[in-house]
Parts: structure tokens; sequence; C-alpha cells
């Protein structure tokens, strides 16, 4: 596709002449046909999707679409300091992020005008759909929020998704010994990554994995964004990250989104999702323009476009045929990989994605890949992503 195009492999970093510094481990989705096979009992039954809408909705279903559990703001019976009830009950229709989180006993979720952590305990109705932490996006850090993470001592990272200098992560303290509050202290500000739409917990290098870019997206600033992947080392005395540039890695070229926009759009190519392989070293990065992969032994990336679906992603199929433009060199382009603003993988090789509607931002289903296989599942509904609710083998999320 556009491996001739970019010349990949001529364009990779320059070889790393250091090591990153050894970090010790701690101890520590409504299918039509009814033929989606069902794997053994597990967590890989479960997917978590949000649909936006005013209300939004959270669901947690089977690979059949069979909601098991659902999350909207109806639910909320609990008294709400104001400043939480008006962004919970706003017009906002996100439902952007949502993730297994606690051993899945909770749900962290960017939900309307909030960021959100919400019980998980259907077994339990008396605590069940409770909020234990909540903060507003009705401001000027969080109005553009995409994502979280949990960190270890119950601290929640959440990204401003911002195009300024100063954007980047604020770290919370979600412990639900806390009271809700208006605005709950900010504990740690790290700037400069900017439009961060996807970060992960690296339980094996104890460091926060982010991917934003490192100017402007949007094209305000005078020079081209390129995608970045950027570690944050965590330390577990201080509760704190901290920024190291020998965990900064830019992608080998930058990639204007004309092709799909239009001749002389001011957006620079972001990435959209990171995600890592089950019991493996690896990264797999979505941006405007496709899939790449990054091996975080050797700090390298090692393949892009076809060649990640073919190793990764076996049955991967583009979800609508209008995927091609023009770009800005004047030639036609296909692009059957672009806007994968969410994707997840399990172990046992199936995989869901959700690409969005070609000129638009969100996809109108989840596409589940079993055995090689592509289904259409929550067909007819706006969704931003979908991932599977439970932990990733080898990339546990912190237990507290």
């Amino acid at each position: 596709m556009l491996t001739g195009v970019f010349g990949w492999f001529a364009l990779l970093f320059e070889p790393l002449a250091f090591q990153p510094p050894l970090i010790q481990p701690q101890p520590r989705l409504r299918n039509d046909d009814g033929q989606i096979p069902i794997p053994a009992p597990g967590p890989w039954q479960d997917i978590i999707t949000g649909h936006y809408g005013v209300p939004a909705i959270l669901k947690i279903h089977d690979r059949k679409g069979v909601v098991k559990w659902s999350w909207q703001r109806e639910d909320v019976t609990q008294v709400l300091p104001p400043r939480i009830k008006s962004g919970l009950f706003s017009n906002a229709n996100d439902a952007t992020e949502m993730k297994w989180m606690r051993d899945g006993k909770s749900v962290g979720a960017i939900y309307s005008n909030l960021v959100v952590v919400i019980n998980h305990t259907p077994e339990y109705p008396s605590t069940d759909k409770q909020i234990t932490f909540a903060v507003s996006r009705e401001s000027d850090d969080l109005r553009n929020a995409h994502t979280l993470e949990p960190l270890p001592g119950d601290r929640l990272a959440v990204a401003t998704t911002g195009q300024r200098p100063w954007d980047g992560i604020l770290v919370y303290n979600m412990s639900s010994a806390l009271p809700l509050v208006d605005e709950p202290p900010v504990l740690q500000r790290v700037e400069g990554l900017r439009a961060i739409h996807a970060m992960i917990w690296d339980e094996e290098l104890q460091v926060l994995w982010a991917t934003g870019t490192d100017a402007a997206a949007d094209g305000s600033d005078p020079v081209p964004a390129y995608g970045v992947i950027q570690g944050y080392p965590f330390d577990a005395v201080s509760g704190q990250l901290r920024e190291d540039k020998a965990y900064r890695f830019r992608f080998p070229e930058y990639y204007d989104i004309d092709t799909e926009w239009g001749h002389g759009y001011s957006w620079w190519s972001g990435p959209h999702d990171l995600v890592p392989v089950p019991n493996e070293r690896t990264f797999l990065v979505s941006n405007d323009i496709g899939l790449h992969a990054f091996d975080i032994k050797t700090m390298q990336f090692t393949a892009a476009y076809e060649e990640v679906t073919d190793k990764y992603m076996r049955g991967f199929e583009v979800t609508t045929n209008d995927r091609h433009g023009i770009n800005r060199q004047g030639q036609y382009e296909e692009l059957p990989q672009s806007d994968l603003k969410g994707f997840s993988l399990a172990p046992d090789g199936s995989f869901v994605y959700v690409q969005s509607l070609w000129n638009l931002y969100r996809g109108n289903h989840t596409s589940l890949v079993v055995d090689g296989v592509r289904h259409q599942i929550m067909k007819g509904d706006e969704i931003y992503r979908s991932r599977w609710f439970g932990d990733i083998d080898g990339w546990p999320k912190p237990r507290t």
C-alpha cells in the first residue's frame, strides 16, 4: 500500500546507542449470524464499548453483542457535587474511553463531560454503578481529554489531549475512600506531549506509555507534527512519573491527511491507539494513515501497514470501500487501515476494532475477528472505541 511511497525501512531511526535504564518489576461485545465461536470460560468473552449519544451509554457485552452490564447517567442515584453533576448531565455525547480497572471491579471512562471511575460490582447491587472518582472536563485543561490509565497507588493518569506546549498528563488520587469533590487536586502535571490519545501501564518496566505528537497536530505550529511514543518511568516511593528523553520515540515520518480531508487540510496525522500484543513486548499503534509496530526490547519501530496485519491481525478488513483520495503530492492513494480509533488484541488471536467512517470521527459498528473471520456487532450505533474487558496477558493493570 504505502511501503513504496514512504520507504519505510530506509527511514527508521538511527540505531540507539543506549540501553534504557533497567527498572526492576515489582512483585506484583448482538451478532446477526450467530456463528461467532465462543472461547472457553475466561475474560475474552467480554467486551466493553462506548456508545455516543445524549445520554451516552457504556456497555459490557459478549462476542454476540448480548449486553451483560451497562451504565449511563440515569443509573446514578448518589448525591454529587454541583460541578460533577453538571458535567454528568451536560449535552456532551462523549463515550470516548472505557477501561477495565481494579481487577474488573471498576470501569474508568471519559463520559459526557466527565472523567469517571465507576463501580462494576453487579454481584453487589448496593455499590454497583456508583461513581467513586470524578473530575469535570468543563475546564481549559480537560475539555478534550481522550484517555486515562490507572497507576499504582490508586493514582489515575488523564491525558489532556490538547495542542499547547504545556499539554500532557494530569495525575489524580482516585482512591474510593476519598469523597467526591468539585475539583480534585492534581498530584502531578506532566507537560510536553500533545494530542495524547492513548496510554498503557507497563508493569514489567514500571512505566506509563503514552502516544501523541511532538508539535500541534492541528497545524497551529510552524512545523509538522510527528507521532511520538513516550514512556514515563514511575517512582513507587514518590508516586511521581519521571520525564526521560531516553524513552521518547518519534515516528520516522510525519504525515498529512489531505487524502481524507482535502487538499491543504491543516491537521497532521496523529496516533489514535496504543495496544500491547499479549505476552509480547510489542506495541501496535494506529494513526490516521495505518498501523505500526514498535518493539519495546530494541526500542525501535519494526513494521508498518500490511506487515502489521499479516503478523498480528490476520482477518483485518477495511470496513468501508471509500477510503481513498488524492494526497498532497497529487497522487491517488488508498488507506484501508486509516482511522482505527480503538482496537484490542486477545491472546487467542481474536481482536476487536473500530474504524471511523471516512470523513467522520466515529464508526457505526464494532468489528470482531475470530479465527481470521470478521463479524460486525453493535451495528448502527455511533462508536469510537471497543476493548476487551479484562487484563491483557503480560500487561496487567495495577491492582491498587
